[in-house]
C-alpha cells in the first residue's frame, strides 16, 4: 500500500514541477518578445537615417554639387592647356 501511494505523490511533484518550469519559460518568451520588437524598430530606424544619409552624400558628391560649391567659393575653371610637343626622357641614355 505503500509504494502507491510513493508513486502517485512522485507523479504529482513531477506534474507540479513542470508546471511551475512551463509558466517560468512562457513568461520568460513573453518579455522576449517585447525586447525583441524594440529592437527591430531600432534597426528600422538606423536603416532609414543609413538610407537618408547615404543619399546626402551622393548628392553631395555629385560633379554638379561639386562644381557649384567651388564657384560659390571663388574658383573659376581653368582654359590653359599645356601640350608636350616631345616627350620628356624618363632616364638617362648611356
Amino acid at each position: 500500500m505503500k509504494k502507491p501511494l510513493s508513486f502517485i505523490s512522485v507523479i504529482v511533484g513531477i506534474v507540479v514541477l513542470l508546471t511551475v518550469l512551463q509558466v517560468v519559460v512562457s513568461n520568460k518568451l513573453s518579455t522576449t518578445g517585447v525586447v525583441l520588437g524594440r529592437y527591430q524598430d531600432e534597426i528600422k530606424k538606423y536603416e532609414t537615417e543609413n538610407t537618408i544619409l547615404a543619399q546626402k552624400l551622393l548628392i553631395s558628391t555629385s560633379l554638379a554639387s561639386i562644381a557649384s560649391q567651388a564657384a560659390s567659393l571663388g574658383f573659376i575653371e581653368g582654359n590653359n592647356k599645356l601640350i608636350l610637343s616631345a616627350p620628356i626622357p624618363l632616364a638617362r641614355e648611356r
